[in-house]
């Protein structure tokens, strides 16, 4: 084999390793592709063509991070926000956050636990910081979203419940 190929095959190998490192470094998806807040909860809500309604949504202010965990954990802080009227439940389920299902997150913000009971009697999960939101449907592996917007609609609404109570 003269030398020349050997050069130009040495090259290809350690540009292909290099592409694959930079995929797995930064999390890079071909499978999917930016979605907003909305679409992914109407998926969520319909099951068998019907469409599931929020009675309620209870807020806490988790302690740990959600990144790789479907389970809930019962905040430390007894302080809980319950949102019943249809008009606050309305405004979070239809704020227009682009997210999209991968990418790198290191968020340091506080995060937020939304307990959504659903009108079937099942309980939907999101685990929201400014970074990121974490669905966990009723039975099914939770799906992370890295939030693309610079600064998080949803979060920002949360936070500032927290924000009154405070002060």
């Amino acid at each position: 084999m003269p030398k020349k190929y050997i050069i130009i095959s040495s090259i290809l190998a350690a540009i292909i390793i290099i592409l694959l490192a930079l995929i797995f470094f930064f999390k890079i998806s071909f499978t999917s592709l930016p979605t907003n807040l909305p679409v992914v909860l109407t998926e969520v809500l319909t099951t068998e063509g019907e469409r599931r309604h929020v009675d309620s949504i209870r807020l806490t202010k988790s302690d740990s991070s959600h990144l790789a965990s479907d389970e809930p954990v019962q905040s430390e802080n007894e302080e809980e926000i319950v949102l019943e009227q249809s008009n606050d439940i309305t405004r979070m389920l239809i704020e227009d956050v682009h997210i999209y299902q991968g990418g790198r997150i290191t968020s340091d913000s506080p995060e937020y636990t939304a307990e959504m009971n659903l009108s079937d009697g099942d309980t939907l999960y999101l685990y929201l910081s400014n970074e990121y939101i974490r669905v966990v449907p009723p039975d099914q592996e939770g799906r992370l979203y890295k939030v693309l917007d610079t600064e998080n609609a949803v979060y920002a609404y949360f936070h500032s419940f927290f924000k009154e109570d405070e002060g």
